[in-house]
């Protein structure tokens, strides 16, 4: 099973992934637990694609694709915005992170909640592709 989204590069465009991850929710039949991070993971992603990735005004488009594989959801984001790994960005340590200005919590919580993260920089473009294995409603044992 396969999805492919493009969003503007507009932070208005959140609400309209909720509702497109909403309904790829009911659709692959995926724990609420596990969507909230896949969401908390696009979500992160993209409003930092839009805070930093654009060094001017135009318009771009940022392109979410999901596939699922069995209890496996892999999610490829594309921008061609400015080169950035975000694997290579460590923020300083912080004794109360909560306090942070400097940001970098929501990369700590990606990177939490995914399986594994690879970046590469291809054509002008940034992929970041983020695999997360989803576990199932069915209780065990049965």
């Amino acid at each position: 099973m396969e999805q492919l989204y493009k969003y503007r590069s507009q932070i208005q465009e959140i609400p309209t992934i909720r509702k497109n991850l909403t309904e790829l929710q009911s659709l692959w039949a995926i724990p609420d637990s596990e969507m909230r991070q896949v969401r908390l993971i696009i979500e992160e992603i993209f409003s930092n694609i839009i805070r930093y990735a654009f060094t001017d005004t135009l318009e771009h488009l940022v392109h979410v694709q999901l596939k699922k594989v069995n209890s496996e959801i892999s999610i490829q984001i594309t921008d061609d915005g400015i080169p950035f790994n975000p694997l290579e960005y460590h923020p300083g340590t912080n004794s109360n992170p909560a306090s942070s200005v400097d940001g970098g919590m929501g990369l700590t919580l990606i990177k939490t909640f995914s399986n594994s993260i690879t970046y590469e920089r291809v054509n002008s473009n940034n992929q970041l592709l983020i695999t997360k294995k989803i576990k199932s409603n069915k209780p065990s044992g049965l």
